[in-house]
């Protein structure tokens, strides 16, 4: 019982403390533009705002059972994934690529 009273003053000190509630207008706040496509560099590429630097994000998903899972089990569950980050931008001495892929997981047939 001791325990609760300090609980119920704090509550109660961040309620009274707690001044009226504003609305928010929608009107003035700052419009963000889109992503804006980089045709030039691929399907799925996006220009990233205040740069030269065209982005696109991949990956994928997969799920499943490998029913010749063999060692007394039924079937043991498949699950991978995938994620890709590709970054392309013009410079004076040409298109320099940035590419990461990082994979996680078990696919069908692997260990």
């Amino acid at each position: 019982m001791r325990g609760r009273i300090p609980v119920c003053a704090a509550l109660a000190a961040i309620v009274a403390g707690a001044g009226p509630a504003e609305a928010l207008d929608l009107r003035d706040l700052p419009v963000i533009p889109g992503p804006v496509p980089c045709p030039s560099k691929g399907q799925g590429f996006a220009r990233l705002p205040g740069s030269g630097s065209c982005l696109r994000v991949s990956g994928r998903v997969v799920a499943g059972a490998d029913l010749a899972a063999g060692s007394g089990v039924a079937a043991a569950p498949v699950v991978a994934g995938r994620i890709a980050v590709d970054n392309r931008v013009d410079t004076d001495l040409g298109e320099v690529r940035t590419y990461v892929r990082i994979g996680a997981g078990r696919r069908p047939g692997g260990p």
